[in-house]
C-alpha cells in the first residue's frame, strides 16, 4: 500500500542529506580556494554536478561571491602557516687538490779541479794565504778553457807560475817601452807599448791582444788596460789566450817546451817551467 507520508519523509530526508553533503563539499572547496589551491574553474563542474539547487535565498538576493584568487607559493605557505623554504646555498667549487711535487735536489757542486792543498804543493814558494784567493778564479779558467786533464792542468799552471812570478804579480815589472811601435802586437799609437804591456796571469801583451780579449769577455781593456791585472780577470784572460792558441792540443803532446815557446815566444824561464810542470803532474789527478 503506497504511503504518501512515508514518501514525503524519505524525499525530505534525502533532500536534507543531499543539502548537508553539498554544503560540506562546498565548505571544503571554499577553504581550499581561500588557500589558493583551487581557482574559479573548480566551482563550475561542482555546481553542475548537483541534482537539485541548494535551498537558500532567491538568486537575486544572494550575495555576490568574489572569484577565488590563485596564490603564489609564498602566499600559500603563509595561508597554511608553513615556514618559507630558503634555497640551499650554492656549493662552493671544490678546489682541485694537486699533490705538491718537490723539485729535484740540485746537483752536488763539482769538485774543484785544483784544490788549495794541490796548488800549495805546486807553488810552495808562495804562502797558502795568498794562494787561497786564487783557487776559485783558477778553477773557473780551467773549466772555461777545457783544461781538464792532469797534463793540461800541469802545463797551464807551469806557464802561469813563470809568467806571474809564482802568482806574485799580474802586471809585468818592466815599463813596456820595449814594445813601443811593435806592429806585430798592434802597437801603432804613441804610448801603446807602455799602455798595453804584459798583464794578467799569462801576461797578455799588445793592443791587438787587448782588443781581442776585450771582444771575448765584453770588458773594454783598451780604455781600461789596468782591469786585466785584477785576479778575476787575470785568470780569465789567461784562459782566453790558452784557447786562442789551441794550447790544449799542444799540451797533450807532452812537450812543455813547445807550449813555452808559444806562450813566451822563446825559452825564457824554460827550466822553471819544466820543473813546475813535473811537480804538478806528480800532484794532480
Amino acid at each position: 500500500m503506497h504511503d504518501s507520508r512515508t514518501n514525503t519523509f524519505d524525499q525530505t530526508s534525502t533532500t536534507s542529506r543531499c543539502g548537508f553533503i553539498s554544503r560540506a563539499r562546498i565548505a571544503g572547496v571554499a577553504t581550499m580556494a581561500a588557500a589558493g589551491l583551487l581557482g574559479n574553474a573548480v566551482f563550475g563542474p561542482l555546481a553542475s554536478s548537483q541534482a537539485q539547487p541548494l535551498p537558500g535565498p532567491p538568486p537575486a538576493l544572494a550575495a555576490p561571491v568574489a572569484p577565488a584568487q590563485f596564490l603564489e607559493s609564498t602566499g600559500l605557505l603563509k595561508a597554511l602557516n608553513l615556514p618559507e623554504s630558503t634555497p640551499a646555498p650554492a656549493a662552493a667549487p671544490q678546489a682541485s687538490i694537486i699533490p705538491a711535487i718537490a723539485p729535484p735536489p740540485p746537483p752536488p757542486p763539482s769538485p774543484a779541479s785544483v784544490t788549495l792543498d794541490e796548488l800549495v804543493g805546486i807553488v810552495p814558494q808562495v804562502s797558502p794565504q795568498q794562494l787561497a784567493g786564487y783557487v776559485a778564479p783558477l778553477n773557473e779558467a780551467l773549466a772555461k778553457a777545457g783544461i781538464d786533464t792532469p797534463v793540461r792542468k800541469a802545463a797551464f799552471i807551469a806557464q802561469l807560475v813563470v809568467e806571474s812570478d809564482s802568482f806574485r804579480t799580474f802586471e809585468e815589472y818592466a815599463s813596456g817601452r820595449a814594445y813601443e811601435g811593435r806592429s806585430d802586437l798592434g802597437n801603432f799609437a804613441p804610448g801603446d807599448g807602455e799602455r798595453y804591456k804584459g798583464r794578467g796571469a799569462i801576461q797578455v801583451t799588445g793592443r791587438d791582444n787587448y782588443q781581442s780579449v776585450s771582444n771575448y769577455l765584453g770588458i773594454d781593456f783598451i780604455a781600461h788596460p789596468e782591469l786585466m791585472a785584477t785576479p778575476e780577470n787575470a785568470f780569465e784572460t789567461a784562459a782566453w789566450y790558452w784557447q786562442s792558441r789551441n794550447l790544449n792540443a799542444v799540451s797533450d803532446t807532452g812537450s812543455i817546451e813547445s807550449v813555452s815557446r808559444i806562450v813566451n815566444g822563446g825559452t825564457n824561464g824554460l827550466m822553471q817551467r819544466i820543473d813546475s810542470f813535473q811537480r804538478a803532474l806528480s800532484i794532480l789527478h
